[in-house]
């Protein structure tokens, strides 16, 4: 509350396109910084981020479960949360940079640097995280659900070792693509945002689950059918592999960087909402 006016934390059509906006302008910025320095984006890269990508879902949990109060709490709500982790990612980011062109033939790079330090400011959230699980609690919970944990995590590797074995078997050239680490990192990232929001949701499994969707396009494919929300999502990351990586292929060959980053950016869109339900899902908040 600020001034007698309460915000509330939802989502709208008009909100959802504002932070897409936001998500292009700042990923825009990231590889014209990227191209500066000369940094390779691949697989590796990607990597190097995770302790910043998972940091952000597990903090908004932590705010979710009422553990941080007031100045601070606000510094977790997006998008708060955000800059302040693109911040982090940058500050790291050159820093890794000077450090590997001053110790040249050392083995420190850009992309160990960005790591180290990431997991430094992750490793608190999640050591918080788990002490709820374990029963050291600050907040009150409908219970601690790690079966949901892992029935959803079960299904996303379910699935992508499905799509792994389809690709490895079949020797077609082109549906190679399908097994690049970056490739399955973004479907994995969807599949469980799909699946949370469809077992948490719908609770096919009679589990006894309560939640509801407040993104409306997530929510209008949930109420037409359950399992038509991880289909689409799904069926749409394939699409945008298939776009990246084969039909445009060689129009895009000399934009690796560009596609990379936006191939990070689809993944941060599925796997920070989705590993934030799950995390609620488990936690009971």
């Amino acid at each position: 509350v600020f001034n007698g006016v309460e915000a509330h934390e939802g989502y709208t059509v008009v909100s959802e396109i504002t932070y897409g906006i936001l998500v292009v302008i700042a990923l825009y910025f990231i590889y014209k910084l990227l191209r500066k320095l000369g940094i390779v984006v691949d697989w590796r890269f990607a990597l190097s981020l995770m302790p910043y990508i998972v940091f952000g879902p597990v903090a908004r949990v932590l705010e979710d479960s009422g553990f941080f109060k007031p100045p601070l709490v606000y510094w977790f709500i997006s998008p708060l949360i955000y800059l302040q982790i693109t911040f982090y990612v940058i500050l790291f980011l050159l820093l890794g940079y000077y450090l590997e062109k001053k110790f040249r033939f050392s083995k420190i790079t850009v992309n160990k640097v960005l790591f180290v330090s990431g997991m430094l400011i992750l490793l608190p959230s999640v050591v918080l995280i788990i002490g709820w699980i374990l029963g050291f609690r600050w907040g009150e919970t409908t219970g601690v659900r790690f079966d949901v944990f892992l029935l959803v995590l079960g299904f996303v590797f379910l699935a992508i070792s499905l799509v792994y074995l389809f690709v490895y078997f079949v020797k077609t050239k082109d549906i190679q693509v399908y097994r690049n680490p970056l490739n399955l990192m973004m479907l994995s990232g969807h599949l469980i945002d799909g699946f949370t929001s469809y077992i948490s949701i719908k609770d096919p499994f009679a589990m006894g689950l309560f939640y509801s969707e407040k993104h409306p396009a997530s929510n209008f494919l949930l109420e037409t059918w359950g399992p038509l929300f991880p289909i689409v999502k799904f069926l749409l990351i394939i699409l945008v592999i298939y776009v990246f990586d084969v039909l445009y292929k060689d129009e895009l060959k000399d934009y690796l960087t560009l596609v990379n980053i936006l191939k990070i950016g689809i993944f941060i869109l599925g796997f920070s909402p989705g590993l934030r339900d799950l995390l609620r899902v488990t936690m009971g908040v």
